[in-house]
């Protein structure tokens, strides 16, 4: 495939477009479907115990303990592929396998206690160790990605600078065959450090909640999660750390370097329903820090200087100071039913672009996106019997956005390089919108 992109300042006198191509290829021969074809298999074991235990009338415990495998899958054998010989180099982070988990010792503990016996103020509580597990998107890349199975080729054109000699549609290059275990120079690979291991978060949420009148009650929840071996995806290979392996391209490694900590309050009130109505409404606080937020892109190094990565640590990508949503439900005269729902939150951060001015380092994530959002929807129905078995014919009047706010959709510090979930857009959220409904219900 090509894609022709603006070609940076300076590069030619004519400030023409630069185009790139980028092909998929097996050794001998153009791409194939074999080139990138993988059968890979997780096997998952689980095994929980849990108990409840009734101290006494005010006060219950639930705990238990939980342990979790992932054994992955196998790769080629690593003596057979482009970054063999480096193998036996103390700076190689990888034997070439993926390290299988055995060792997701999760205990977890909860508590509810009746403060004053009278059910009108609990205290909850819960702690404990999760360990997600790996996902084979991730996987993928060691398995095939080894110089042995599959390569990219890539040439460039520039306008009276350079040209490497694009093919012409619908041609494809052919890659210059080489004797068995040679490789072209500059192979890229992407492999599993050796010391991988599957994250694991430390979750603590304590909350409280009183009555205040009949159907009124008031809330406080407190959460802090702190998260360890999180994946982060590294070049080992990047010219900033002296390129020392000097035969291979790209050398993208799963690392489990990665940390956050998630810090928030909130404050609530709750009507529940009765005299024909209830309602609710929430604030919560926070501060969600880490060094990388990147979660489904495997094939991007994030760090800004992979010598020292606390240069990193900052504010997250999906960092929200303040959010709050209220809704209401309310039955009026003439059998009419309403339903309100709004929703506010503020702005999430961005890095600098560039991050570094004047040899400074601006740093990451501080600044502030234009992608606040705030929504009011509602809903109005009303519900007609339609003989006598319960069928009822609905027609509803909905208003989605009703401030007609823009909403930016932004969830990425930079554009994703590709969506691998079918989720992250970009651009203005979804405008105010009305809508005339009738539902049968039988």
């Amino acid at each position: 495939m090509t894609y022709p992109t603006p070609c940076p300042a300076g590069t030619t006198g004519t400030g023409g477009p630069l185009l790139l191509y980028l092909q998929g290829a097996g050794l001998s021969g153009p791409a194939t479907d074999a080139a990138g074809a993988s059968n890979i298999t997780n096997e998952e074991l689980g095994l929980f115990i849990q108990d409840k235990w009734r101290v006494n009338s005010k006060l219950t415990l639930n705990y238990g303990l939980r342990w979790d495998a992932q054994l992955m899958p196998a790769t080629v054998d690593p003596k057979t592929t482009a970054y063999a010989s480096y193998l036996s180099n103390p700076r190689f982070p990888s034997d070439g396998t993926i390290p299988d988990q055995k060792n997701m010792i999760q205990p977890r503990l909860g508590l509810a206690w009746d403060v004053k016996g009278n059910g009108k103020s609990v205290l909850r509580a819960h702690a404990g160790l999760y360990n997600p597990r790996q996902n084979m998107l991730t996987q993928v890349g060691s398995v095939t990605t080894n110089g042995l199975q599959q390569q990219t080729l890539v040439r460039l054109s520039i306008p009276f600078f350079l040209d490497q000699g694009m093919p012409v549609w619908p041609g494809v290059l052919s890659p210059t065959p080489l004797p068995a275990g040679q490789f072209p120079f500059g192979t890229g690979v992407r492999v599993f450090h050796r010391d991988y291991r599957n994250p694991r978060i430390t979750s603590v949420n304590v909350g409280y909640e009183q009555e205040l009148a009949p159907d009124w009650s008031a809330y406080v929840d407190l959460n802090w999660a702190k998260g360890v071996y999180l994946t982060r995806f590294l070049d080992y290979n990047r010219a900033d750390r002296g390129t020392p392996f000097a035969t291979l391209g790209e050398v993208m490694v799963a690392t489990s370097r990665g940390k956050s900590l998630y810090r928030g309050g909130t404050v609530g009130l709750r009507k529940r329903f009765s005299k024909r109505y209830q309602l609710e409404a929430n604030y919560t606080l926070a501060k969600d820090m880490d060094d990388d937020s990147n979660e489904r892109d495997p094939f991007t190094d994030r760090s800004f200087d992979p010598v020292d990565l606390t240069k990193d640590y900052a504010l997250s990508d999906r960092d929200i100071r303040h959010r709050f949503n209220a809704f209401g439900y309310g039955e009026l005269p003439g059998g009419l039913k309403l339903n309100v729902r709004f929703q506010a939150r503020s702005a999430q951060p961005i890095t600098p672009s560039p991050r570094v001015d004047a040899g400074r380092d601006l740093g990451r994530n501080t600044l502030r996106k234009d992608n606040e959002f705030l929504s009011l929807d509602w809903r109005v129905l009303r519900p007609i019997k339609v003989g006598s078995k319960g069928t009822e014919l609905i027609p509803m009047l909905e208003m989605f956005n009703t401030t007609n706010s823009k909403n930016n959709v932004n969830p990425l510090t930079t554009p994703g390089l590709f969506n691998f979930d079918g989720f992250l857009r970009q651009g203005v959220g979804d405008p105010r919108q009305v809508q005339l409904a009738l539902k049968l219900v039988f």
